[in-house]
């Protein structure tokens, strides 16, 4: 197999990394791609960044049989916690992270409040607070982790109710400020995006990282010479570390979803 035709491992927690998928996929549809969600193990949150790196570094080390031309993590807490250790592992292919888009929110509504969701670990994680370093002084964010959306999403989106009472209880600090703009700063959270939205009860701008992901591993390519440049579509595999046919049901209709 030529180099140019070996496949891109696209790495998640669990169901979350599909919205990155979607973006590499869209982006670059004649690249074949290998999906692997550790479901299994989820949530990565409220683990302690060793083990989420340990969980990493495994789930992708049970790849490189399928001798991968890149490594996309497509999860925050996961790029966090392990995308220097998996550079160091894989030292000879693009290992392409994910980190929550404050800046770009900023940027969008210059001295504005921004509301950033994500998990626990993303945001005690040092390369979380360096960026809110970077920002000092170009306007408000608040910070708050929201597992419960990870949950609602791996859960197959069960229970819409429960998780828009869930998200009104969580801001409810923040019941009398308005938000500028909101940061998905988990892959799962795009999936509840809607439910965000009805929670707040007022329209803001969403603001993630999965068509910059894209980019930039289009981009990555193009300047090793790796792209494939077959005429025909590639391929999308999915797999999941839990293994039964409910979640990669539910993996394909995220996947196809709008």
């Amino acid at each position: 197999m030529k180099h140019s035709e070996q496949p891109v491992v696209v790495f998640d927690s669990g169901l979350g990394g599909i919205s990155v998928l979607k973006k590499l996929v869209k982006e670059m549809p004649n690249e074949s791609f290998i999906y692997y969600g550790d479901s299994a193990n989820a949530p990565y949150g409220p683990k302690d960044p060793c083990e989420v790196r340990r969980l990493t570094v495994e789930s992708i080390a049970r790849l490189d049989v399928f001798q991968p031309k890149a490594i996309v993590i497509a999860c925050n807490t996961a790029t966090a916690a392990a995308q220097g250790a998996l550079e160091e592992a894989h030292p000879c292919i693009p290992v392409i992270g994910i980190e929550p888009a404050v800046q770009r929110a900023l940027q969008a509504h210059p001295g504005g409040r921004i509301l950033s969701l994500a998990t626990a670990g993303t945001l005690a994680s040092p390369r979380y607070q360096k960026q809110l370093q970077a920002v000092q002084g170009l306007g408000e964010v608040v910070s708050v982790a929201a597992p419960g959306i990870v949950g609602y999403v791996e859960g197959g989106k069960q229970d819409r109710g429960g998780i828009i009472a869930y998200l009104r209880e969580l801001l409810a600090p923040w019941q009398s400020t308005m938000f500028h703009g909101v940061v998905l700063g988990c892959t799962h959270f795009p999936f509840a995006a809607a439910e965000i939205q009805e929670a707040l009860g007022y329209p803001v701008c969403f603001y993630e990282q999965s068509d910059t992901v894209a980019r930039e591993t289009q981009s990555r390519f193009a300047q090793l010479g790796i792209t494939r440049c077959e005429e025909d579509r590639g391929s999308v595999t999915m797999m999941n570390s839990a293994n039964n046919k409910e979640i990669l049901g539910f993996v394909w209709r995220l996947f196809a979803a709008v």
